[in-house]
């Protein structure tokens, strides 16, 4: 279960163990994994693409636990508090980002608010996606010299609202952090309110609903069958009558993302009979649903993108 975007609570039987959880694109020698260790105060997952024993028998040292994913297969030993599991290949492969290095999140952030906000000038754009007025020179230049968006005399403003969006959806890496699946037997729109109300009560915030049951909400379509909840925290959702689910049968996909830019602004939580992700976000998620008519819902939403942009560029 993830506490946080990069840490994890491991349970095997009766014992349980958080762990902060360190990938590395590359291979990390034994000095290297003493140095990690030592950043953070409890014991270390650390992930890594391949290990010398040298480098395994380092991490058991430091009492962490290591992961070898090759791409093909996982294999590893976790310690969870005093217990030594061994993982052994073959497994199914875990996915690893095709990204490498620190993904932009300011530039998407940006992205979102001009959608939200046609007008509107560096200092005001540094405000909405919480990033400096440097950084957002820097990628207002860069989207201007592909297109994306123009100065204005009142600031700055998209050159056309259909191909920013298809900019961000072929440029978005994903939300990154953690997800755990779920699934229920209860309408999945009742499912969603019910993990959002839980995770409410538990002081989780914030908590943001996406996928199948937001894009019902902001253009009915089709019937959801899976809900995405972005989320501060972990939880155990077994209150919710969930139970841990594999990724193509889960009904209910949680997620403790990197993306700071993805939970909603004040303006767009008013009137909601949920918490729902940013609009952009929204229509992300519907387009990798499951189910032959996602791409249709995924139009509907979409247009209304569309229309809100149109609307407050003429008021």
């Amino acid at each position: 279960m993830p506490h946080g975007s990069d840490r994890v609570e491991l349970a095997y039987a009766d014992a349980r163990a958080t762990l902060a959880v360190v990938a590395s694109p590359t291979p990390l020698s034994p000095s290297d994994i003493v140095a990690v260790a030592g950043r953070y105060p409890e014991p270390c997952l650390i992930i890594v693409p391949a290990a010398t024993s040298a480098a395994r028998e380092a991490v058991e040292a430091t009492g962490g636990s290591w992961l070898v994913d090759s791409g093909q297969h996982v294999a590893g030993v976790l310690h969870i508090d005093g217990t030594r599991i061994v993982l052994r290949p073959p497994a199914p492969a875990a996915t690893r980002p095709t990204r490498r290095g620190r993904v932009p999140w300011g530039a998407f952030t940006l992205v979102r608010r001009m959608i939200q906000q046609p007008h509107a000038t560096q200092r005001e754009l540094a405000a909405l996606a919480g990033v400096s007025q440097p950084r957002v020179s820097q990628v207002l230049t860069a989207l201007a010299d592909i297109d994306v968006v123009r100065r204005a005399q009142d600031g700055w403003t998209l050159q056309n609202v259909d191909a920013a969006i298809d900019w961000w959806l072929s440029s978005y890496p994903g939300p990154g952090g953690i997800t755990t699946y779920w699934f229920g037997l209860r309408a999945v729109v009742e499912q969603a309110a019910r993990v959002a109300s839980i995770l409410a009560a538990a002081g989780v915030q914030p908590v943001a609903v996406s996928g199948d049951v937001a894009a019902d909400l902001l253009a009915p379509w089709r019937a959801p069958a899976r809900a995405v909840v972005y989320a501060a925290d972990g939880a155990d959702l077994a209150e919710a009558d969930l139970v841990p689910a594999g990724p193509e049968e889960a009904t209910i996909e949680l997620t403790v993302p990197h993306d700071p830019g993805l939970w909603p602004t004040a303006s767009q939580t008013r009137g909601n009979a949920l918490p729902l992700a940013d609009p952009l976000q929204i229509l992300w998620d519907v387009m990798r649903a499951p189910g032959a008519d996602s791409e249709e819902a995924a139009e509907r939403v979409r247009q209304v993108l569309r229309r809100r942009h149109e609307q407050e560029r003429a008021a």
